[in-house]
């Protein structure tokens, strides 16, 4: 009896010590200060935004890690994602969303118009068909919306390059949470994945950050032509570093101080390229990788902007 109640003493303490652990956290942070985070995913994607109660996750790289990120990241008792993002179906971008789904509430769920009959796509739509929360808020990403996270920040979706004539997300369209043809979706051709990758562009006051998912090069060339992009302080660089993204018109259309690198250590790829590599540095961009570093944010108070430590 006497050991039960040590234990629990013990468990009491621990708790009591995370919360105040987590409020002077949010105190440092400041109710002003948005974070951007490059979670390690390993080989994928997972970008997780957060703004005082808002939370928006990009991108879930590919089995159990995300998890990791997000309990390390969110508040103890949030369990509620109010945006998600599956930029394009590939494994290494979507393969973890059927776990987020399992742990965390999602309020609304983005993608893009095209579906993959692959293992991880056909995990994620019965996960999003079991969603029964999710009825009607179910959104097909166009050019041209944007997503308003408060008065100050928003979210501007620049590709897919497909014109919508709805400019903003209301989350009221979709009536069923079923990703098919009746929903907008179809099929995308062998190889084509990329170019319907989800870009975002985040804004507060004078911070910028550019979300690219695996944009390739003719992608970047597309946005340029349409004059969706110009100068940011943060770069998400396509496609882990690959040799088909991060194009030098690209790079002088978007000048970015700061790059992120999403990408596996000792991967079979060669990600990131000494070519990409090499572009940033001779432009004096300060690169920031998860396969060195590990989990990465970046905090801004709308005019500067630092990595959080």
């Amino acid at each position: 009896m006497k050991a039960v109640r040590i234990f629990l003493l013990i468990l009491f303490l621990m708790v009591i010590s995370y919360l105040l652990l987590e409020l002077n956290k949010q105190a440092k942070a400041g109710p002003e200060i948005l974070s951007l985070t490059m979670c390690d995913v390993g080989q994928g994607d997972a970008i997780l935004i957060q703004w005082q109660s808002t939370q928006v996750l990009v991108d879930a790289g590919r089995g159990e890690k995300v998890l990791n990120c997000l309990w390390s990241e969110l508040p103890f008792f949030d369990k509620s994602l109010e945006l998600v993002v599956a930029t394009h179906p590939d494994a290494d971008h979507i393969g973890g969303l059927p776990l987020v789904f399992d742990q965390f509430s999602i309020q609304t769920l983005l993608l893009p118009p095209v579906t993959r009959e692959t293992p991880d796509f056909v995990a994620l739509r019965d996960s999003v068909s079991r969603e029964t929360e999710l009825i009607g808020r179910i959104q097909i990403a166009r050019s041209g919306q944007t997503i308003k996270l408060s008065d100050e920040i928003t979210l501007t979706i620049l590709a897919p390059l497909a014109q919508s004539d709805r400019k903003s997300i209301s989350f009221e369209s979709s009536t069923e949470t079923v990703l098919s043809a009746a929903q907008g979706f179809f099929p995308a051709a062998e190889g084509t994945s990329n170019d319907w990758s989800i870009v975002l562009l985040l804004q507060f006051k004078q911070f910028s950050a550019l979300l690219t998912a695996d944009a390739e090069s003719r992608l970047e060339l597309a946005l340029i032509q349409a004059g969706l992009v110009g100068d940011v302080d943060v770069l998400k660089v396509g496609h882990h570093g690959s040799k088909s993204s991060t194009s030098d018109d690209f790079l002088r259309a978007i000048t970015p101080e700061t790059a992120l690198i999403s990408v596996g250590e000792n991967n079979p790829y060669g990600h990131p390229t000494d070519e990409v590599l090499g572009k940033l540095r001779s432009r004096g961009v300060q690169i920031f990788r998860s396969d060195q570093l590990g989990t990465v944010t970046i905090e801004s108070d709308g005019q500067q902007y630092w990595i959080a430590q």
